[in-house]
């Protein structure tokens, strides 16, 4: 099976073990914690915690600017 046809109506999402890695946390328990906190949106898709990547991207840049 080929690659499938991305819907440009659907953003692309990260598991919160996938956020936590591209924010450089050591675990999802911190990240989870600024979920809780409602410092970081996020939605469930059935029984998936998902954030949006644009999102995660964007405060990863913030919070860790390459020199």
């Amino acid at each position: 099976m080929g690659n499938p046809t991305l819907d440009p109506d659907i953003p692309r999402l990260y598991s919160l073990a996938e956020a936590a890695t591209v924010l450089g946390y050591g675990s999802k328990q911190g990240l989870h914690k600024r979920i809780q906190a409602g410092e970081i949106p996020c939605r469930y898709v059935g029984t998936t915690l998902v954030l949006r990547a644009d999102l995660i991207d964007a405060l990863a840049a913030r919070e860790n600017p390459t020199t």
